[in-house]
């Protein structure tokens, strides 16, 4: 099946937000390849997690249909949705399996944030974007499109409603302020 252009997404968006449950399904199946690249992406690095591609894409999904309060906008706003609530489906994972394991699961940053590799514990990693977004949710909703849903600046920018510029900016200083905040983190989980 052919990629989902903008507009097409649109109508199915606010088919499905009208009621029409074929839209909905028709929009999960014309945007499977791009979720799947997403769940790629967040799963990438993982070591020994047991989720696939297809089982993160799909309990997202599901997530996703679930929700009682829907407001898409688009396209970009849906695959940021849809980004977010498979690193929810990760962090739940990984918790559950810490508290089976007693230990906490490593995830790997990759360039996108830390700009080399790095191997850090997903709960400071969600300690911190929860700090950020208590402090200015703004740029935790930029770092969650970024870095979890693989938006481009210029897609971040349409969905925020502003300008490359400033994303580009508020991206920077997100990325700095995290990595900052997942030192101090990490010094304190270790004293």
């Amino acid at each position: 099946m052919a990629e989902l252009n903008d507009q097409d997404a649109k109508l199915l968006l606010d088919a499905w937000q009208a009621g029409d449950l074929r839209a909905r399904d028709q929009l999960f199946d014309r945007l499977y390849t791009e979720l799947r690249k997403i769940s790629a992406t967040l799963l990438r690095g993982e070591g020994n997690i047991s989720l696939t591609t297809g089982d993160l894409v799909n309990e997202a999904a599901m997530r996703v249909i679930n929700s009682q309060s829907l407001e898409l906008n688009d396209k970009a706003h849906f695959l940021a949705l849809s980004a977010r609530t498979m690193r929810r489906v990760l962090i739940d994972h990984a918790r559950k399996h810490s508290a089976n394991k007693r230990h906490h699961k490593k995830v790997t940053l990759v360039t996108h944030l830390m700009g080399v590799q790095d191997s850090i514990d997903i709960h400071l990693l969600e300690n911190a974007l929860l700090r950020l977004k208590v402090m200015n949710p703004e740029r935790a909703k930029i770092v969650e499109m970024r870095y979890y849903g693989g938006m481009s600046i210029e897609e971040i920018a349409t969905v925020m409603g502003c300008s490359a510029s400033t994303i580009k900016r508020d991206w920077r200083v997100s990325r700095a302020w995290l990595l900052e905040t997942l030192e101090e983190l990490r010094t304190e989980s270790t004293a």
